[in-house]
């Protein structure tokens, strides 16, 4: 059976019910998420609206989550079930090949002069994540629910594990007053967790498979130094599937964010070891310029697949010494 939702007024003892009005415009509800999301869930940020695929349509709403995975809002308005579900799938087809820069240029547009990072970061209290979209999930809005596109939701999350979900909402209006009410088709922690247990997301590699890689590729005695050196230099240290991150705390903006990185699977013998810089984090952690760091560093790495090529750069054994003498005096003037 579609979802309903029903409200009473209480009169004394006796409740009464409220009757619920037609939301004269969906593109309200839109313009509602579009500024509180907190509607659906107040674990996301919206970072589109009307994005443009490219296969021609646009997505109402595109969101991400603490995680840095993306969500797909589309709302039902006059759409068929069958269309409605195959456009929500269509798009996903195309977010889930979105990598870092994309997802940051759409945020940027959205976001206008406010710098995504930023507005990331004063949401969830984090820095955003340096691996962004390896999961993502789809909502589909509506100011109510037909049994068909009810049957098509729960048979592509039930039978396919595919991380899909209504959001209903309804309209009521009473005394001058203007209600809205909400609930979902199906149960959130069951359609992430059978979502979870299907994904292809990859666990971080181990220190020893990564210092493996770094063997391979012929890059082990400069990964081995740079592992040293730069460690006593940076607060934290992590690893993911890819890299190995080098963090610093910054106390006047009371979090944390990756520095420098570490990719030895894109290293190689010929072109030695990949570094890259978040620049802006990295020279105000240390109080110098990227002039600096540049003229420390090897040659632009304009091939390794990171997600910021232009901070992407070769080290050998003198370019990895000059770094760190670099960060090394830079940390020793700030401590003194």
């Amino acid at each position: 059976m579609p979802t309903e939702i029903k409200l009473w007024h209480l009169d004394g003892e006796r409740p009464k019910p409220i009757l619920q009005n037609k939301l004269n415009l969906e593109s309200r509800l839109e313009n509602w998420l579009k500024h509180d999301i907190g509607l659906i869930s107040n674990d996301l940020l919206v970072i589109g609206q009307q994005v443009q695929t490219d296969y021609g349509g646009f997505i109402d709403l595109l969101a991400i989550d603490l995680d840095g995975n993306l969500v797909i809002l589309e709302l039902k308005r006059d759409k068929t079930p069958r269309n409605i579900v195959a456009q929500s799938l269509d798009y996903a087809s195309w977010i889930q090949n979105l990598g870092h820069e994309a997802i940051v240029d759409i945020a940027n547009d959205f976001l206008d002069e406010t710098e995504f990072e930023q507005t990331f970061r004063a949401k969830f209290q984090t820095s955003l994540p340096e691996v962004l979209n390896e999961r993502h999930r789809i909502y589909i809005v509506a100011s109510s629910l037909d049994s068909a596109t009810e049957r098509i939701v729960k048979y592509l999350s039930e039978t396919h594990d595919i991380d899909i979900n209504v959001a209903t909402f309804a309209y009521f209006k009473t005394g001058g007053r203007e209600l809205l009410g909400q609930s979902f088709l199906l149960d959130e922690s069951q359609v992430q967790t059978r979502a979870e247990s299907k994904s292809k997301r990859k666990p971080p590699r181990t220190w020893e498979e990564l210092r493996g890689i770094a063997d391979k590729n012929g890059v082990l005695e400069l990964y081995d130094k740079a592992m040293s050196e730069l460690r006593v230099l940076h607060d934290v240290v992590n690893r993911t599937r890819s890299n190995i991150a080098f963090v610093g705390n910054m106390p006047e903006d009371g979090y944390r964010g990756t520095l420098t990185s570490i990719f030895p699977e894109l290293s190689s013998t010929e072109n030695g070891l990949v570094i890259m810089f978040y620049f802006d984090r990295l020279c105000q952690y240390f109080n110098i310029s990227q002039d600096e760091v540049r003229g420390a560093s090897g040659p632009q790495a304009e091939d390794a697949v990171t997600w910021n090529r232009d901070a992407t750069f070769f080290f050998d054994d003198k370019h990895l010494t000059d770094l760190v003498d670099l960060l090394s005096k830079a940390k020793q003037k700030a401590n003194n």
